[in-house]
């Protein structure tokens, strides 16, 4: 470094320390005596790039989150929710100072995997004194039927810790996360997008990397099975994609390969999980739990709950399937713990505990009642359970909500914790301004191997989102930062994690060498995203003529152009179901609202909307190449303005998209039934689309002016006019314009855009799945198409509107058995009465 980039680097330092101190704070950056070890990197990227460099960084992760699809939160069913947030700026640590934190992260998720089983065993730290009984009784967590299910069948599999750095520069837990932690997918995707977005710090930078985390992930959830006979089947439980980190858990199940599904997917049989697939049930070893444990079972738990399989408990007793997280480990993270942690730890361990909890002081106890009474407007008001509400900080408050406060403590003393308020370290925060100052908390993971604790090199960095600086959580709108552990040492001697031996990098195929199962509900999914890329695409196509007609003739009321534009929209209004042109609505008003209007049925706006909401419903096994044209042409749909006259460039960036999105479909899947059911999908739509619009553009009589201008239209639409115009011109197709068109989109074989051409793959298609009966009564179709005598048609109209309304229906009948016979879903679950299980549980 010259010396006048050295005087850059500590002029700029000396403006952010300024700006940190006055919080009296530490910050993830600088330190009194300059940059903090480990950040080094870091200083020398911001000092080249300057303030320029970081807001393209800015952009680039927004654009680069969009193009990911990456989300948090929902807005409901059909709705995503909001984009993930990411400062470009990672948050950089030593190797030194993380194998001190990952020495204590580890003890204590020994620590807390050791409570668990005397909480739900012989309870020895109750009955010692160790912990006050209604500490543990009266948490939420505490669930009575999980009393006494055997350890080696409950093993804390995956643990998460929140953690910030004090103001003496010590890291602090804030808490524990142990039902279902959930990030980790959030952490590798931040990775993903920051490295992108600084490729040159990036790889100039020797840091751990997070994939071996997840190896070790899928070898310990596997060593959890009951039994290790053959490769254990798992599956991860999840909510659904209206959950507000459906992302993570989709994203998450991709990288441990194992398939991510809902209550509908699974039965329980003979004691037993069975996952329902379209053609088996396959047995179910380890559930990889993302459901809240109380709506995991409605049986033994809430019964008006839809998220969960009822006995559930019951098989995990009995030894029929693990659950990964175990039910119960909900009470671990419970804050009244903080204040025993050194009891325990020596209890337990015999050792001081490596990494300090934040002071807490329970109510429960009277000495620490009256001091969290006292000192309430400066502490961290908690609930002992999550579900009683969110914690809140006593300085916030006014005085009569503290009165409030106080009166439930002193009603429910037992149910709350007052936690001293940590000044929490700052990370240097990307803004439209320049650098800020925020409020940082880290997440880390932990995975049981072999005996112990994996913790992820790094974890999931938050930061405050400027509004407020309490509490610093996602779901108040906190920034994700990504965490960097610099390696000092050689990389053949890293400590970062135990790699899984060639033995637990096993397959995760299903037992018995069947391909990778497919749910009613991921089949249906996999069928409509196909529909809907072809619904979007073929509504595109018709606009894209409408409008030129439109553009043409719409102002020459009475020609043959005028005549032909009218029967197209009214072609349009009978296929999409968008309606039809209002009095007072103009030719490209009636065209834009087609595109536009999201309340509209049928519009591409509509369609394309369905379209990311059934990829969304399939996340984990659609390719990451999709998301970015799905982001893109949601970008181009939102960027037509609401007053646009030129829709025809408009369309054709539209239609990009869509050939993007069918490319990938075509090349990049592998045939199974995976892509069949999506080819499916796209081939019965297509065939469906072609004979309607065949049907209504064709089967009437009409002028030959007219009817020329409408068939040549018909042709655009299905993208063979080149074909039929060379045939006419060599002598070798039929000479008059109807018949050629539909020789050419209803009998041609060997034209992708022929209704015969889709017949054939959905032949094809139906064998891959494995379905005879869907074969059979596809070819009969087929076959029955093959007869029509195209000639005779043409010259009798009505009888052409018959025989297409027939194709029509046994298209119809088509999708209604593929319905029937491989996405029929589970009625909803109606609360059971009381059944008596073995092992009746009781409170020691």
């Amino acid at each position: 470094m010259t010396a006048a980039e050295s005087e850059l680097l500590d002029e700029f330092v000396d403006d952010y320390r300024a700006l940190t101190e006055s919080s009296g704070g530490v910050d993830e950056f600088v330190t009194p005596e300059g940059v903090r070890p480990g950040s080094e990197p870091l200083a020398d990227a911001l000092r080249a790039g300057g303030l320029t460099r970081l807001l393209t960084a800015l952009r680039d992760v927004e654009r680069f989150t969009d193009d990911d699809g990456i989300t948090y939160g929902s807005h409901g069913p059909d709705e995503p929710g909001d984009p993930w947030l990411i400062d470009p700026l990672p948050v950089m640590l030593t190797g030194e100072e993380w194998a001190r934190m990952e020495a204590g992260l580890a003890q204590r998720a020994v620590l807390l995997h050791q409570v668990f089983d005397d909480l739900y065993g012989p309870r020895r730290l109750i009955h010692d004194g160790i912990l006050p009984a209604s500490l543990v009784l009266g948490h939420e967590g505490f669930i009575r039927p999980a009393h006494g299910i055997r350890p080696e069948w409950r093993r804390l599999v995956q643990t998460a810790t929140d953690l910030a750095r004090d103001r003496d520069g010590n890291w602090v837990v804030l808490s524990d996360r142990t039902q279902a932690p959930s990030g980790a997918g959030y952490a590798m995707a931040t990775r993903r997008i920051v490295t992108k977005a600084l490729p040159r710090l990036h790889r100039a930078t020797d840091l751990a990397r997070l994939r071996p985390f997840f190896d070790t992930v899928t070898a310990a959830t596997h060593a959890a099975a009951p039994w290790k006979d053959d490769t254990p089947h798992v599956v991860v439980l999840t909510p659904g994609s209206n959950c507000e980190t459906a992302y993570d858990q989709a994203f998450s199940a991709s990288l441990l390969g194992f398939p991510l599904v809902e209550a509908d997917d699974l039965v329980m049989r003979e004691g037993r999980v069975w996952l329902r697939t379209r053609d088996r049930f396959d047995q179910v070893d380890v559930i990889l739990r993302r459901v809240d444990e109380l709506f995991a079972d409605p049986l033994d738990l809430r019964g008006d709950s839809q998220l969960g399989l009822p006995g559930l408990v019951e098989a995990n007793r009995n030894g029929h399937v693990a659950l990964a997280n175990p039910i119960g480990s909900g009470l671990l993270e419970n804050p009244a713990l903080h204040a025993y942690m050194p009891q325990l730890s020596h209890a337990l361990l015999g050792e001081d505990p490596l990494l300090p909890s934040a002071q807490t002081w329970w109510c429960g106890d009277d000495a620490s009642r009256s001091h969290v009474l006292a000192n309430l407007d400066s502490l961290v008001i908690k609930p002992i359970s999550r579900g009683v509400g969110q914690a809140v900080a006593g300085w916030s408050l006014d005085r009569a909500t503290l009165d409030e406060y106080r009166r439930r403590i002193e009603a429910e003393p037992w149910a709350w914790v007052g936690q001293h308020a940590v000044q929490t370290s700052t990370a240097p925060t990307v803004t439209r301004h320049g650098l800020e100052a925020r409020p940082f908390v880290l997440r880390t993971f932990g995975v049981h191997h072999r005996g112990n604790y994996e913790v992820l090199p790094g974890g999931l960095g938050r930061v405050s989102d400027g509004r407020e600086d309490f509490p610093v959580t996602m779901f108040h709108g906190a920034i994700a930062k990504d965490v960097w552990i610099l390696s000092s040492t050689d990389p053949a001697n890293r400590p970062w994690l135990t790699l899984p031996t060639a033995d637990e990098r096993t397959s995760v195929a299903p037992r018995g060498g069947h391909d990778p199962a497919l749910t009613p509900r991921v089949a249906d999914n996999l069928f409509w995203f196909g529909r809907y890329c072809e619904r979007t695409e073929s509504t595109t196509r018709l606009l894209m003529v409408a409008d030129d007609l439109a553009e043409d003739h719409g102002s020459r009321a009475g020609t043959p152009g005028e005549r032909a534009m009218q029967g197209v929209f009214s072609a349009l209004d009978a296929l999409t179901l968008v309606g039809p042109r209002l009095p007072d609505e103009s030719a490209v008003e009636y065209l834009r609202n087609a595109v536009l209007d999201p309340d509209r049925r049928g519009t591409i706006a509509t369609c394309s909307r369905r379209l990311v909401h059934a990829a969304q419903q399939v996340r984990e096994i659609v390719s990451g190449d999709t998301w970015a044209v799905l982001a893109s042409l949601e970008r181009v749909i939102e960027d037509i303005p609401p007053d646009e006259d030129q829709l025809q460039p408009r369309l054709e960036r539209v239609l990009e998209r869509l050939l993007a999105l069918a490319g990938i479909a075509a090349h990049g899947m592998v045939r199974d039934a995976t892509w069949a059911f999506v080819n499916v999908g796209v081939r019965l739509e297509r065939a469906q689309s072609t004979t309607n619009l065949l049907r209504i553009a064709l089967a009437a009589d009409l002028a030959p002016n007219v009817e020329s201008l409408i068939t040549e239209a018909v042709l655009r639409v299905g993208d063979s006019t080149l074909t039929h115009r060379r045939r006419t011109a060599m002598g070798t197709g039929p000479s008059d314009q109807v018949e050629s068109t539909l020789d050419l989109l209803l009998a041609d074989r060997q034209n992708p855009r022929s209704v015969g051409y889709q017949l054939d793959r959905l032949v094809e298609g139906f064998a891959l799945i494995g379905d005879p009966a869907l074969v059979t009564q596809a070819a009969l179709v087929n076959q029955r198409l093959s007869e029509l005598d195209l000639a005779e048609l043409t010259e009798d109209r009505a009888a052409l509107g018959m025989a297409l309304s027939g194709v029509r229906d046994e298209l119809f009948q088509l999708n209604d058995a593929i319905q029937s016979a491989h996405f029929v879903r589970q009625p909803s679950r109606q609360q059971a009465p009381g059944t008596q299980w073995s092992n009746p549980w009781q409170v020691a």
